[in-house]
């Protein structure tokens, strides 16, 4: 597991947060480290320091074993991901633990590879069905799941993109990723988005069968992304066979386009397909009034399935959502 290579230690880990979007409003890490910092042998504690140019990004207290637990583990904790309230009172408490209990060792790391790692730990922990007690989905085989010819599709719309100088470059945000049928031609491509996803068996199967990366793979709504993330936090949005969007479910997929372009720097690239031109009528109407100028492209072909019709357009600078 990549935090226990970061942080140079063998013992299992353990988050308190049940799952990375509770990293946001951290409640159950802010109660505990209350306890702790109040606890009269705080001070006798082993700990390790996390941080990045001087500040502290996470605490790993040391739980030796015992008859309930018999297996020494690391309790981690962190305010990294957290929106600003919750993140100061993070390190004001990090700040008074450690100025009575000065840490055994101290990691700095940046604050992307901290967030990767705490990815990878959710990941292998859905995996490994610790997210889903009683889970009775049954794997599959690679083959009965993914196909190689919608993976060459999603590839071909690049090589289009690229003819029209949108190619999608630097932070990438890839949403309704599902098992990452889509995410594995941007792989094969040498990208490395961020790929969120809010059904937990379809990010699960992508998970299994090594599709996904799982330090780069969220369980995320993306109704709600603009929660998570900064404004501009990303230089290209996508999302590959979005839907069905329909006009009775419509209000979905809009919230999704605006949560996008919420999220994109200015000139991001936006990019999204479906398969059918009704569908991509309603997604680019949204995306033109959030501040995008782009264009519904064609991309039929004589399958009729896959990634028919395409929008794709840059959000514009200073732009204010037309109503």
């Amino acid at each position: 597991m990549l935090l226990q290579e970061l942080l140079g230690i063998d013992e299992e880990i353990y988050l308190v947060e049940e799952s990375y979007t509770a990293q946001r409003t951290p409640e159950l890490t802010l109660q505990y480290l209350n306890r702790v910092r109040n606890f009269p042998g705080a001070g006798s504690i082993r700990l390790i320091r996390v941080r990045e140019k001087g500040h502290t990004m996470g605490l790993l207290f040391f739980n030796p074993a015992d008859e309930e637990v018999p297996v020494d583990f690391w309790s981690v904790f962190t305010g990294a991901l957290a929106s600003a309230p919750p993140k100061a009172s993070f390190e004001a408490l990090a700040d008074s633990i450690l100025a009575s209990n000065p840490p055994e060792k101290e990691v700095e790391l940046s604050s992307e590879i901290w967030r990767d790692a705490i990815n990878e730990y959710y990941s292998l922990m859905l995996v490994s069905r610790n997210l889903c007690p009683g889970c009775s989905v049954k794997s599959e085989s690679y083959k009965s799941v993914f196909s190689e010819n919608r993976v060459k599709r999603v590839t071909e719309i690049f090589e289009l993109l690229r003819k029209k100088g949108y190619y999608p470059e630097g932070r990438l945000l890839e949403v309704c990723c599902g098992n990452g049928m889509s995410t594995l031609a941007l792989y094969r491509l040498g990208l490395n988005p961020l790929a969120v996803e809010i059904n937990k068996c379809t990010v699960c199967q992508g998970l299994e069968q090594q599709v996904l990366n799982p330090q780069r793979t969220v369980i995320m709504d993306a109704t709600a992304i603009s929660k998570y993330f900064e404004p501009g936090s990303f230089d290209a949005v996508m999302g590959f066979m979005l839907g069905l969007v329909y006009e009775f479910n419509k209000g979905l997929w809009t919230g999704i386009m605006r949560e996008a372009v919420a999220v994109a720097a200015d000139e991001a690239v936006l990019l999204f397909s479906v398969s059918s031109k009704p569908e991509i009528e309603i997604l680019a109407d949204t995306l033109l009034k959030a501040g995008v100028e782009g264009e519904i492209v064609d991309n039929t072909d004589s399958e009729g399935t896959y990634d028919q019709w395409i929008f794709v357009g840059r959000k514009q600078k200073n732009m204010f959502p037309r109503k």
